[in-house]
């Protein structure tokens, strides 16, 4: 089941917990969609992102920012 992290009005660290817990529940082919409101925990989740080598999708919404995440297996999985 995909799931969606909304981290609109949440400050930093926040957002990125909340990203970092919904890659670790989701299954392999889910994806994970994170909004937020704030530049900076968008940069910040998207750092997440890459630091787990997964795709993602960044889209600018008009009051908000939309990170598709696509659950691949991570390179720490065997």
């Amino acid at each position: 089941m995909d799931s969606i992290v909304d981290a609109r009005g949440l400050a930093c660290p926040r957002p990125s917990h909340m990203t970092i817990e919904a890659i670790r529940l989701a299954k392999q082919g889910e994806t994970i969609t994170v909004l937020t409101d704030k530049a900076d925990a968008r940069d910040s989740v998207i750092r997440i992102v890459k630091a787990f080598q997964l795709p993602y999708e960044l889209e600018r919404k008009a009051k908000h920012y939309e990170i598709r995440i696509s659950r691949e297996k991570l390179w720490l999985e065997k």
